[in-house]
């Protein structure tokens, strides 16, 4: 699929058509004046889209500003317009994301240059990307939010473009948020500075206050800021399911869709537990106070950070604010607006990451309930295949249906799917983690093989994902029916054949399995 990066600028002459238009949609809604210069960029089937790239929602993060709640964006009544044409710099970050890519790529045998490379990035990072087919209409608008372990990743990741979602009808956004110490470090001194006592969920904040930019300035780009879905995976499909649970996202956003990020249901990290690593990481800095740590460089920081967290993956703490209450008891209490969800998870999600041996099986059962029955339950497979059903049952299957049974229990229209398409050659990870992402995009990278299956399955994803974003409901007329979850337990399996089947809670309470 070509690249969006490479396709034309506008000319002179099309750029100030499509900032007239603005203007016009602007003078109309009587909202903030900005006027943005964007790039015409052609969707595979001929359809012209409009490309709006790094648009500020917010000030910069930085200075006395870092570890803040973000500022929205200043008002600015300038007639110029604003160019939109390029892509922002990346948040602070290693090269983590990089890695994956570089990683798939090995098992389909390729070299990795094949693989993006990292942008510039830098703190000044709360930018937004627009995709939209029409200015003047009133479309349903899909935000999307990536993955990266809320460590790593862009909002234009060449699988994360929204170009051909936009051909078919939808306004689609991509946002970016602090990542990493920047958008998670928690400290006693920071929570003093708010006045809500809280901190360590300065990226959270930043993904709601972009969704409020688009709820204020959507409509001048063709969207409708009362149809506005959520969507995202991995970390930013983890953070979807907080957004879904936390008072302060309700009325930003109307639907969610959650790609492999269930273990938010797990979750009960205290805002004083993340507060205690963050006393160690300013030990670790040699520095005595939060004035001091502001004042390091964002470089000396992301190498600290990179020696001292070792979870590998930032969560918002339960803080009483962001988060009530753990969101297991959120969810028993139906304590959270309800709005339809979403939400799977892939067949083998960490069969790329598990290290295959017999010892390390033996180690994987000794640290759960139950190992005699886990073993018989999954004797039948390989030791790969048996390790990565343990770790994704644990950190995805189960999880998710536990959000599934949450947010319907409280009234939420809700639809699970497990991702099973496992791409034609030997390659070994089967359907991985980050794997069903080029079908909802139709972002399938060269380099990947890609069969007439491959694209019948994206052609389907994609009437499932914006059916879902327009109405609340996948179902659509070119694709199998879904049933929407209940006491019977429905999972759409997403493959060469597309058809429900019933998940079955296992005796572990660790593993599912699917009759």
């Amino acid at each position: 699929m070509p690249d969006v990066g490479s396709s034309r600028r506008a000319t002179t002459s099309v750029a100030s058509t499509v900032a007239v238009l603005l203007v016009a949609t602007v003078a109309a809604s009587g909202t903030e004046r900005t006027n943005y210069t964007g790039t015409p960029v052609s969707a595979e089937d001929g359809t012209e889209v409009l490309r709006f790239s790094g648009i500020r929602f917010a000030e910069a993060p930085v200075g006395e500003w870092r570890w803040r709640a973000p500022r929205p964006v200043a008002r600015t009544d300038s007639d110029v317009p604003v160019d939109a044409t390029n892509w922002p710099p990346a948040c602070m970050q290693d090269d983590g994301n990089v890695e994956w890519y570089q990683g798939v790529a090995a098992a389909f045998g390729q070299s990795p240059d094949v693989a993006p490379s990292l942008p510039e990035t830098t703190e000044d990072c709360l930018f937004l990307n627009v995709w939209t087919p029409d200015t003047e209409a009133r479309l349903p608008v899909m935000v999307w939010i990536h993955g990266g372990a809320n460590v790593n990743g862009w909002s234009f990741e060449p699988n994360y473009r929204g170009r051909e979602l936009a051909a078919m009808g939808a306004v689609v956004v991509s946002i970016q948020y602090r990542l990493g110490v920047f958008g998670f470090l928690a400290h006693a001194a920071l929570g003093a500075e708010s006045a809500h006592g809280s901190s360590g969920n300065y990226g959270i904040l930043d993904q709601i206050e972009a969704l409020r930019w688009v709820r204020a300035n959507i409509a001048r780009f063709g969207g409708d800021p009362g149809n506005v879905t959520v969507f995202g995976e991995s970390a930013g499909a983890g953070d979807i399911a907080y957004l879904l649970l936390s008072p302060l996202a309700d009325g930003v956003f109307h639907r969610a869709i959650s790609q492999s990020g269930g273990w938010p249901a797990d979750q009960r990290r205290t805002l004083a537990e993340n507060e205690a690593q963050g006393v160690d990481f300013l030990e670790r800095a040699g520095v005595s106070n939060v004035a001091e740590l502001r004042a390091l460089p964002a470089a000396s920081l992301l190498d600290l950070a990179d020696e001292h967290f070792k979870r590998g993956y930032d969560d918002p703490p339960v803080d009483g604010w962001l988060l009530p209450a753990p969101p297991a008891d959120l969810l028993a209490r139906k304590a959270f607006e309800s709005r339809p969800v979403m939400l799977g998870f892939n067949a083998d999600e960490m069969l790329m990451y598990v290290t295959p041996t017999a010892e390390r099986w033996q180690q994987a059962l000794a640290e759960v309930p139950r190992a005699d029955a886990v073993d018989e339950l999954l004797s039948g497979l390989s030791i790969p295949e048996r390790l990565d059903e343990l770790a994704s049952g644990g950190q995805f299957t189960c999880p998710s249906i536990a959000l599934a049974d949450g947010f319907a229990a409280a009234g939420a229209p809700t639809y699970v799917y497990r991702f099973d398409r496992i791409r034609p050659g030997e390659h070994g990870i089967g359907a991985y983690h980050g794997a069903e992402i080029p079908y909802v995009f139709d972002s399938h990278d060269a380099w990947l093989p890609t069969d007439e299956d491959d694209r019948r399955l994206t052609r389907r994803m994609m009437g499932y994902w914006l059916s879902f974003a327009a109405t609340g409901n996948p179902n659509h007329d070119e694709s199998p029916a879904w049933p929407r979850w209940g006491d019977d337990m429905p999972i759409q399996t997403l493959s060469s054949e597309i058809r429900p089947v019933r998940a079955v809670r296992s005796v572990t309470k660790v593993m599912s399995s699917m009759d």
